[in-house]
C-alpha cells in the first residue's frame, strides 16, 4: 500500500500521509515516497501544496519501531533523512500548508514546521515528547525557535506542554484554527484564498523570505542530529524505545 497519496486539482496539490494504522509514523519508505511526490508537485501547475494525514493523526513522528536496535550513528543517519527530505519544501515554488488534525507529535510537529503555514482543528493534540523519552529532537529545532522565539520554543521543548489547536494559534505555532465541525470547510476556503493570489508574486515572495532568514537551518539541523545521537545511546532512551515497541506489538 502506498504511504503517500497525491492528488492535484487545479491550483492545489493535496498530499496525504497514509499510514493510518501507525498514526502516519515517518519511516524511510514514507520519506522516499514523500520526496517523489514533491518532485511531481514542483513540476505541476499548482500554486499551493497542502499536507494532511489519513485517520486519527497528522503524524505521530518518527517510527520508533524502525529505529529500535539502531546504533547512535545508524539512528542519526536515518533521522538526517527527515531533514534532507523535508527541507525540500523550502525549495518548492508552491506555498506549503500543513493541516493538523488529531495527533501531531514529535517529528509530525516538526514536519509541519517545515511548511510555510500551519492550520489546526481545535481538537488537535499537539506535543513534543522527545525529552520525556530521553533524547533531543534531531532536526527542526532552529525552525521552531525562528517561528516562536527562544522562550516559547524552550517551554514547548523542555516541559510537558501539550497544546490543542486553539492554544497553538495563541502561541503562534499555527496560523489559524477552527472547531472540528467547521474545520474542513474553513480550511478549504483559507487555502482557496491563498491559491487565488498571483502565482509569480507568491513564488518570488517566498524566495525572498527564504533568503532573508537569520538562522542557518542546515547547520543547526546537523548540530541537533549529533545531539540526538549522543542521547540515543543512553539507557533512558533505549528503555523508552523498548516500551514503545512492546506496546505496538501488544496492540496488533
Amino acid at each position: 500500500m502506498p504511504r503517500i497519496e497525491l492528488d492535484i486539482v487545479d491550483s492545489v496539490a493535496h498530499l496525504h500521509l497514509s499510514r493510518p494504522e501507525a498514526l502516519n509514523a515517518l519511516d524511510q519508505a514514507l520519506l522516499s515516497e514523500f520526496e517523489q511526490a514533491l518532485e511531481k508537485v514542483r513540476e505541476s501547475p499548482a500554486s499551493v501544496l497542502i499536507t494532511k494525514g489519513r485517520g486519527r493523526a497528522f503524524s505521530a513522528g518518527s517510527d520508533l519501531k524502525e529505529l529500535a536496535g539502531c546504533s547512535p550513528d545508524e539512528a542519526g543517519r536515518l533521522e538526517a533523512e527527515h531533514h534532507r527530505v523535508f527541507s525540500q519544501l523550502d525549495q518548492l515554488p508552491q506555498i506549503t500548508v500543513a493541516v493538523w488534525c488529531g495527533h501531531v507529535l514529535g517529528g509530525g510537529l516538526f514536519l509541519g514546521i517545515y511548511h510555510d503555514f500551519r492550520v489546526a482543528s481545535q481538537g488537535a493534540k499537539i506535543e513534543l515528547p522527545e525529552i520525556v523519552h530521553g533524547w533531543t529532537p534531531p532536526w527542526g529545532i532552529s525552525r521552531l525557535v525562528e517561528l516562536l522565539g527562544f522562550q516559547a520554543a524552550r517551554r514547548l521543548l523542555l516541559t510537558d506542554f501539550r497544546l490543542d489547536g486553539g492554544s497553538a494559534e495563541q502561541l503562534g505555532l499555527v496560523d489559524a484554527s477552527w472547531t472540528d465541525d467547521e474545520f474542513d470547510e474553513q480550511t478549504r476556503q483559507w487555502v482557496q484564498q491563498l491559491a487565488a493570489r498571483p502565482s509569480a508574486a507568491l513564488t518570488q515572495t517566498k524566495q525572498l523570505l527564504r533568503e532573508m532568514r537569520w538562522l542557518d537551518h542546515e547547520h543547526w539541523d546537523q548540530r541537533a542530529g549529533k545531539a540526538f545521537e549522543r542521547c540515543w545511546d543512553t539507557p533512558s532512551a533505549q528503555e523508552a524505545v523498548e516500551r514503545f515497541v512492546e506496546r505496538r506489538d501488544r496492540s496488533r
